[in-house]
C-alpha cells in the first residue's frame, strides 16, 4: 500500500486441487508458467498454475 502496488491474493494447492478432488473431480492436466519477467522468472520459478478437471 505504501507504494501503491495493489494487494494480491491466491488460494493454495491444497484449496484448488484438494477442493476439486473433493468435490468428485478428476484432475487430467496441470499446467505451470512463468509470470514472463522479474525475479521468478529469472530463476524460471512458476508463478501461475493451469489445473484441466472433469467431473465424471
Amino acid at each position: 500500500m505504501k507504494y501503491d502496488w495493489g494487494i494480491q491474493f491466491s488460494h493454495t494447492l491444497e484449496e484448488q486441487i484438494g477442493g476439486q478432488l473433493k468435490a468428485g473431480f478428476q484432475l487430467t492436466d496441470l499446467y505451470e508458467d512463468t509470470s514472463g519477467q522479474g525475479n521468478l522468472h529469472k530463476h524460471n520459478i512458476p508463478a501461475f498454475v493451469a489445473i484441466r478437471s472433469v467431473k465424471r
